[in-house]
């Protein structure tokens, strides 16, 4: 998926420790909000490329193959730098990013459903299945058609946890909710995508052969 980098701001009299450093040291999350926050030049797009990949990630695995996947994600970067103002502590800029793109996504899933235009494409997208085999792009398509008859909290929850591979409190943390909360919830969740998921002929080797657990 190609992505356009957001426009950075316009050069200010003031150095930055961003671009000062070399690029392949790594600036602590802290620093490089900081550095945003005060307008640095280039910070934003040092913020961009550094999670750029997670948040497509995130989208990839709440929405399946969807067209409008690059559109989210704009918006979720959108989003964070106009608020990021608002985030405390600079250390946990990952999961302020996750939890902007949950929000964010959950949004199109009920816009979409109440428009009643959710569908999904005909083909595997390229990414993150590239050289995947006809068995699993065939169970990722049955997945999504699964996933798509869930309300929008559902999804989002079962995809963060079995899809994306989230520890519960992340989930929890993402989705703003507490830590028992997502136990029981997902526990119903997941007993309804495996009842749902019988009828798809490609889920039945995930669901017969053991490689399926809510644990």
């Amino acid at each position: 998926m190609s992505l356009s980098r957001p426009q950075t701001p316009p050069p200010l009299p003031r150095t930055s420790i961003v671009r000062e450093l070399r690029p392949r040291e790594e600036v602590p999350d802290a620093v490089l909000v900081a550095e945003v926050q005060r307008g640095a030049p280039g910070a934003t797009t040092v913020l961009f490329d550094r999670y750029a990949r997670h948040v497509e990630r995130l989208v990839w695995s709440l929405l399946g193959p969807e067209s409008e996947s690059e559109d989210i994600m704009h918006e979720v970067f959108i989003r964070a730098f106009e608020g990021i103002h608002a985030l405390e502590d600079a250390t946990k800029l990952k999961g302020w990013l996750t939890g902007i793109t949950v929000y964010t996504a959950r949004e199109w899933i009920r816009r979409r459903t109440r428009r009643r235009w959710l569908r999904f494409m005909d083909e595997v997208p390229e990414t993150p299945h590239v050289g995947a085999s006809e068995e699993v792009n065939e169970a990722t398509r049955a997945t999504y058609a699964v996933l798509s008859e869930m309300n929008a909290d559902d999804r989002v929850l079962f995809s963060l946890r079995y899809i994306e591979g989230l520890e519960l409190s992340e989930v929890a943390r993402a989705c703003d909710v507490s830590l028992a909360t997502v136990k029981r919830r997902l526990a119903d969740v997941g007993k309804r995508f495996v009842n749902r998921a019988k009828h798809h002929e490609a889920l039945r080797p995930w669901l017969e052969g053991g490689r399926w657990t809510t644990e």
